[in-house]
């Protein structure tokens, strides 16, 4: 019966367009940007959507660099831009201060356990008056808030799944603002789940704090290292 039952509701909600929707919300975010001159992917995979957002931008490819951890993705990104295989929880982007228009890290934070090097790195590598944009997961989803209420695993956080931290909109977005070397300029999300197909779909956007995916679109107001506020808290391992 469970069977039958998950597989109705994805056919309900369409989860095979999951990833284009998401992917519709990062285009609509960079077409909110006026110009660049080159782009930094990070977490390029093997760079099906690199290229898409360089066409939005309206940039070649070789305007394009990407940094990719996973070496059998890297080499095939490899075939269309240039791209670097880094570990980004360890090691620093290999550019100069300042190197790029714009930067996007898409679903890439949720796999890593140290996300403050990878975003003070991001900091680093984005010219003042350039654009960073992240999307992520969001832990407090409609569909994740209803089962965690049942007592169940929230789906942005499968046991046995990739994702090792969780982001829940208003807190994630309140950290992003927190750093004063840029500006929150738009949010955007997607799949505002379990509601039913159209609505999902139409809804999502607008709806950041219930949506499963949210996007965030920052301006770099000022190149300034030593005021990054992207790093690790005081918090304790205890619930108070």
């Amino acid at each position: 019966m469970t069977g039958i039952f998950k597989r109705f509701a994805r056919r309900m909600i369409k989860a095979e367009e999951e990833g284009l929707r998401t992917h519709k919300a990062v285009m609509r975010l960079l077409k909110k940007i006026p110009s660049a001159a080159n782009l930094l992917d990070v977490g390029c995979g093997h760079g099906g959507k690199t290229p898409l957002y360089a066409e939005a931008l309206r940039l070649s490819l070789d305007r394009v660099k990407g940094i990719e951890p996973q070496e059998k993705y890297a080499a095939v990104a490899r075939a269309k831009f240039e791209v670097f295989s880094v570990d980004i929880e360890s090691s620093v982007l290999p550019f100069p201060d300042s190197s790029f228009d714009v930067v996007v890290c898409n679903q890439v934070l949720e796999h890593l356990k140290n996300i403050f090097l990878p975003l003070r790195e991001m900091d680093r590598v984005v010219r003042p008056g350039g654009w960073l944009l992240i999307g992520v997961p969001n832990l407090a989803g409609l569909y994740n808030r209803l089962l965690l209420l049942l007592g169940k695993q929230p789906i942005s956080s499968e046991i046995d799944g990739p994702h090792v931290r969780s982001f829940a909109h208003h807190a994630f977005r309140g950290f992003l603002e927190s750093n004063p070397n840029f500006e929150l300029t738009a949010v955007d999300s997607a799949n505002l789940y379990p509601l039913p197909y159209p609505l999902l779909e139409r809804l999502g956007g607008h709806f950041p704090g219930l949506s499963a995916f949210t996007f965030y679109l920052l301006k770099k107001k000022t190149n300034a290292p030593e005021a990054c506020t992207w790093k690790p808290g005081q918090a304790e391992d205890t619930c108070f």
